[in-house]
């Protein structure tokens, strides 16, 4: 099956911008405006994306050039020395190819965010912690990648219930926990959320929610947690936990959970966080949306460099996060000692890695054309990255394309 790239351009797409932007070889403004059309014959011509900047998913380059073609990416070499005949041609002087983003903690079909103003705004890729487990429709031609949990796994009355139930799923005992995770693996999700959250911590977001029962509230139990990370890894399935307090990073740790859904917001002891580290945990971050709580910050300084895995994710969903990257997440792990590079890898090429979907997030051949293009320098203006000129994303995948021949791919990852 031939795979056509989609351009996803912002809506305020300006005459000055258009002007800015030198497009030739028979990209018109028009075009890149509107995007690609399957059904035309140019959306199967290769296109070729120069700019000042290329980051690459893993450093910066100067001078690139990208060539793509059916949605991937056939050569990325300096300017100039790419041979591409027929292809159409887009110059961004000034800009910054780089690859789409990956956020790895979204509530975007719970809360109804638009996928194509995702897309727009330069998300390729949203991992929805904790909602249905269909994915939301999308318009052709436009394709947001899409990366499921289903539902949170809780006690009864445990958190989401009493301010999301949408959000959640309940138990009873260990033979439940089991079963839900048989079943929602079955209906197709990549990774099953648990919930150990009691609901009580300062600042936490949820706060701001009223809700039907007052914190603390009741968590799995050690044997259900047990059964629910065990069947999972039984399955092939990573394992995510809401988390916020001391104890239940704890419990996540002693039970052999993969990865935390938060930042925790209360402050960790020195010898949780060497545990943590040591154990390489993998963290999504959220940073931005848990500015008030207060550890949050001190907790992910101390986790990063104890060698934990600190992800860019959003909480895309919450009232105080952008439809698309949030370029306030990115400066918060600066405050966490990362380096932009490092930061930004955390939403390109190390997420697909962790992902399995490696080589989504990274601009080298043979990846798919997930490509957004900015008209500057992000290491100098981070809020350009929330509003890209340009957004290329892969049109569909082939049912050959989900079992691995074009991509590897997570288990059952719905696209």
């Amino acid at each position: 099956m031939t795979r056509n790239y989609d351009i996803v351009t912002r809506c305020g797409f300006t005459a000055a911008t258009a002007v800015a932007v030198a497009v030739a070889g028979g990209l018109t403004i028009g075009e890149a405006i509107g995007g690609a059309n399957p059904q035309h014959e140019s959306s199967h011509q290769p296109l070729l994306i120069t700019a000042d900047l290329l980051f690459d998913g893993t450093r910066f380059m100067p001078g690139q050039a990208v060539l793509v073609r059916d949605g991937k990416i056939m050569q990325v070499a300096p300017a100039g020395s790419i041979q591409a005949n027929g292809a159409r041609q887009l110059n961004v002087p000034g800009g910054t190819i780089l690859p789409g983003f990956i956020d790895m903690h979204t509530h975007h079909i719970v809360n109804a965010v638009p996928p194509l103003r995702t897309l727009e705004h330069g998300v390729t890729t949203a991992r929805d912690l904790g909602g249905p487990v269909a994915p939301v429709s999308v318009p052709a031609p436009f394709r947001l990648r899409q990366i499921l949990s289903g539902p949170i796994i809780t006690e009864k009355g445990g958190y989401p219930m009493p301010v999301f139930p949408a959000s959640g799923i309940e138990i009873n005992g260990p033979d439940e926990a089991r079963t839900m995770v048989s079943k929602l693996a079955a209906q197709g999700t990549n990774v099953i959320a648990v919930s150990l959250e009691p609901g009580s911590e300062e600042g936490a977001p949820w706060t701001n929610h009223p809700a039907t029962t007052p914190p603390p509230w009741p968590t799995l139990s050690s044997a259900e947690l047990d059964a629910a990370v065990q069947q999972a890894h039984k399955l092939g399935l990573k394992v995510t936990a809401y988390l916020g307090t001391p104890e239940g990073v704890q419990r996540a740790l002693d039970a052999g959970v993969d990865e935390w859904a938060h930042m925790p917001c209360d402050p960790l002891a020195t010898s949780l966080v060497q545990l943590a580290g040591s154990k390489k945990v993998a963290i999504d971050g959220t940073l931005d949306t848990l500015v008030e709580c207060t550890g949050v910050h001190e907790n992910a300084a101390q986790l990063f460099n104890a060698g934990a895995k600190l992800f860019y994710s959003t909480d895309m969903g919450h009232p105080d996060i952008p439809h698309g990257i949030d370029a306030q997440e990115i400066h918060r792990q600066l405050h966490a000692g990362k380096t932009v590079d490092q930061a930004l890898a955390s939403a390109t090429s190390e997420a697909g890695k962790y992902l399995g979907l490696a080589p989504l997030g990274q601009l080298v051949p043979g990846a798919p054309a997930d490509i957004i293009v900015i008209d500057s320098d992000p290491r100098v203006n981070f809020k350009k990255l929330e509003y890209p000129l340009l957004v290329s994303r892969v049109e569909r995948w082939s049912s050959n394309a989900l079992r691995g021949n074009d991509l590897p791919n997570p288990k059952n990852a719905i696209q």
